[in-house]
């Protein structure tokens, strides 16, 4: 007999939205619950591809179903076989399954997770896979692995996609529609506060089943490279983005040898062994890398709230001449002046944010001297595009809408 985990689960889903945004558009809601699959059995659901290390060639392909199940097994190629397991070229046995950690409050229903970790795998390649869980398999999907060297691609940036939930199916629709219409936008890197309550799993079930409108209609994947936000608290992200074995959540992300995402827990300490780690990885990075990019939750320099790190990160950053610093949190539109030792200089460091993936928008404080003469500031759910070229990083920042609020290059560094 099927469990009831599908309508508890989308019951949810249409409960949220009107919470936050009001019952008016509950409707709109319902058009992308449509669009989901339902987590009921052993249907391969609420499916999303981490890249942790050499996005050329591995990657995390994960997803969910309803019943704990006996068999899960990832089947992909570099061509499309449908749904045809028989004829794909590779397989992997999921090395990790287990069910979503519960709490007594707002616990959710009973799911469970399923993680294959691939390698050796071709760069700049499209690869197509399913997903079987017992009999189960999943509608026909694919992505691209990151060229092994060059630039000539794009990735997302953005963050804070909690609490509004209209807002964040939006959002999602509009990521898969860039995705559809450019196949050099590559990843999306996210900088936390995936969810309102880590702790609890509700919250992340809602989340990983509106993340599938991300998927173009064609069935493209894009990775994401996920930072931990100060809402995401718990072992729940873990579980969801399982990024190393070591319990933490700070690690490197290369797509190719052109290009580094460094990812940081700013929520934790990071003056002991993340901050050892951070200055190893810049130090082996930036002589070979020519884009180096930070991914973390609380900005530095803040357009609205306190800074956080500020006295660790910034002289570490600027040590090493770090790119770009992409940062959450602040729920607002930012684009720093390039800063050094606490002031405008053309060979600091630029930072950007602050969060607008669905959360309610917050208005910023433009009074600081780093958000003016030549900085911006703005409110409104958007997304950061970056292309990549051998001599310069573009970064536009892309409203709901379709609308560039902010176009700005950075020049290679010498």
């Amino acid at each position: 007999m099927k469990r009831l985990t599908a309508s508890i689960i989308f019951a949810a889903i249409a409960m949220a939205g009107p919470a936050w945004a009001g019952k008016d558009e509950s409707a709109e809601i319902a058009k992308y619950i449509d669009k989901l699959t339902k987590v009921e059995g052993t249907t391969p659901a609420q499916w999303r591809i981490t890249w942790v290390g050499d996005a050329s060639s591995e990657a995390i392909i994960s997803w969910s179903t309803a019943e704990p199940g006996e068999t899960h097994t990832l089947y992909y190629d570099t061509q499309s076989h449908g749904t045809d397991v028989s004829k794909y070229k590779f397989q992997q046995a999921c090395q990790q399954n287990g069910q979503y950690s519960r709490t007594k409050r707002n616990a959710g229903p009973d799911t469970y997770y399923h993680h294959a970790k691939i390698g050796n795998l071709k760069p700049a390649t499209t690869y197509h896979f399913v997903m079987k869980s017992d009999g189960d398999v999943s509608r026909p999907l694919h992505f691209i692995t990151a060229p092994e060297s060059g630039t000539g691609f794009s990735v997302i940036h953005g963050g804070d996609s909690r609490s509004g939930h209209l807002a964040r199916c939006q959002m999602n629709a509009m990521i898969a529609d860039m995705a559809a219409e450019d196949e050099s936008i590559l990843a999306l890197i996210h900088g936390g506060d995936f969810v309102k309550v880590g702790f609890h799993r509700s919250p992340w079930l809602v989340w990983m089943s509106q993340h599938e409108l991300t998927t173009t209609p064609e069935g493209r994947v894009l990775p994401i490279i996920p930072a931990q936000g100060n809402h995401d608290g718990g072992p729940l992200i873990r579980e969801v983005f399982p990024v190393n074995e070591r319990g933490d959540f700070w690690y490197t992300t290369t797509l190719g040898k052109d290009l580094a995402v460094i990812t940081l827990y700013t929520s934790s300490s990071l003056g002991g062994t993340q901050g050892e780690w951070l200055e190893k990885e810049l130090k082996r990075l930036r002589p070979q890398t020519k884009w180096l990019l930070a991914n973390y939750h609380r900005p530095i320099y803040p357009a609205v709230k306190g800074p956080k790190h500020t006295k660790l990160l910034a002289p570490l950053f600027e040590k090493y001449n770090l790119d770009l610093a992409c940062e959450s949190d602040g729920h607002c539109i930012k684009r720093t002046v390039p800063i050094r030792d606490g002031k405008k200089d053309p060979t600091g460091v630029t930072y950007i944010g602050e969060g607008g993936l669905g959360v309610g928008q917050r208005d910023p404080m433009g009074q600081h001297w780093y958000l003016k003469d030549g900085g911006v500031v703005g409110k409104g759910h958007h997304l950061m595009r970056l292309d990549f070229t051998d001599e310069t990083l573009r970064i536009r920042t892309i409203m709901l809408g379709g609308e560039v609020f902010d176009d700005h290059s950075l020049k290679i560094r010498k």
